[in-house]
């Protein structure tokens, strides 16, 4: 998505100007979209799961919904490039067990409402560890990668996974060819013939 709206930042992108650039676009994101995103409203009564695709006209539902929860994503992203930013709302535990500003860890009997699933996420994002933070720092992350989170989604878009890529339409041709480079650059002859026999 990104790549869509600011596809310009990888090219010679500089150590101090590439966060900046990377904001910049978030921050134009929605115009550039040219879309309001819709509201779920639920009007008494609860929009949930089964009204989603593949339900009988399901298709506006998830649209809008998929769409909202893009903008809880974004917003996040946006906000974890922003240096002015807590790394952490820090709450002692028993805080947030104790259902601080609504946050609730209770389970219904009942399946929640997109409503409620939709809170959840902006819940889930505001008390955990921003590790995309710029002023975050530890030995698993330096910063979020916007061209591994665009394949992250593509993957779970896809609903298929990373390991198995015979699923993935072209899986074949990405593995040939992934082979073949890793196999030419250690320079071994036999994997590369291998790799041939196999595609």
């Amino acid at each position: 998505m990104v790549l869509l709206l600011c596809g310009d930042i990888h090219q010679n992108p500089g150590p101090v100007d590439y966060q900046d650039r990377v904001m910049n676009a978030l921050q134009s994101a929605v115009p550039i979209y040219g879309v309001k995103t819709p509201r779920i409203h639920t009007q008494g009564s609860s929009v949930g799961k089964r009204d989603l695709l593949p339900a009988k006209n399901g298709e506006e539902p998830t649209i809008q919904f998929l769409l909202e929860v893009v903008e809880i994503l974004t917003n996040y992203v946006r906000k974890t490039f922003d240096r002015s930013t807590k790394v952490l709302d820090f709450h002692h535990p028993h805080q947030l067990l104790e259902g601080m500003e609504g946050f609730n860890l209770e389970l219904s009997d009942q399946p929640e409402s997109l409503e409620q699933i939709l809170v959840d996420c902006r819940d889930t994002l505001k008390y955990g560890v921003r590790t995309g933070h710029p002023r975050f720092f530890n030995q698993l992350s330096s910063g979020l990668d916007i061209i591994g989170l665009a394949g992250e989604w593509l993957t779970s878009t896809a609903n298929t996974n990373m390991v198995c890529l015979n699923a993935v339409a072209g899986g074949a041709v990405f593995v040939k060819a992934v082979s073949s480079d890793v196999s030419e650059c250690c320079n071994h002859p036999a994997a590369l013939q291998a790799c041939e026999i196999a595609y």
